[in-house]
């Protein structure tokens, strides 16, 4: 049973510190999504609003790009937020009763309770990563289609340029 427990430990430490990976990445994620945010603003005011001019089909086209990018790049970082949200990292029992109950029981019985504290942590906290990286790949998916509506829109406004 020791190695058993040894094992759970390793375990555990593994999965927190996939937690803390999750965390991290979710965050710096946010904050690059933010940037693109801020610059597809800028990009907006840029030459008087020529992107909101809608006077032909092509002009249109445009407009639904810039709008597809918008609108992918603006659920991107809803779902970057979600994955974000302050979740309770599950841990370990530390409280009076588990405490009292490992004092008064025999050493068998102590590591019968540590084996089960560790696997029912374990799949909480395995739970709390998965709800983690489900929003963070959605946030992800739509960041490249909001980049390809980008992608397009830089292509048709060089087409626009160079054809006025």
């Amino acid at each position: 049973m020791d190695e058993t427990i040894s094992y759970l430990k390793d375990r555990f430490k593994e999965e927190q510190g996939r937690f803390d990976h999750f965390e991290n990445k979710c965050a710096k994620f946010l904050t690059a999504v933010s940037i693109v945010i801020a610059a597809l603003s800028a990009l907006t005011g840029l030459k008087g609003g020529v992107l909101f001019q809608v006077s032909s089909p092509f002009e249109v086209v445009i407009f639904l790009s810039f709008t597809a990018a918008a609108v992918c790049i603006a659920c991107s970082w809803g779902h970057a937020l979600s994955a974000l949200r302050i979740s309770e990292c599950p841990s370990l029992p530390s409280n009076r009763p588990t405490a009292d109950y490992l004092r008064i029981v025999d050493a068998e019985q102590q590591k019968l309770h540590i084996y089960n504290c560790y696997i029912d942590t374990l799949e909480k906290l395995k739970k709390a990563i998965d709800e983690k990286s489900k929003p963070l790949e959605l946030a992800y998916s739509e960041l490249v289609f909001g980049a390809s509506f980008l992608m397009l829109l830089a292509i048709l406004t060089a087409i626009r340029e160079l054809t006025i």
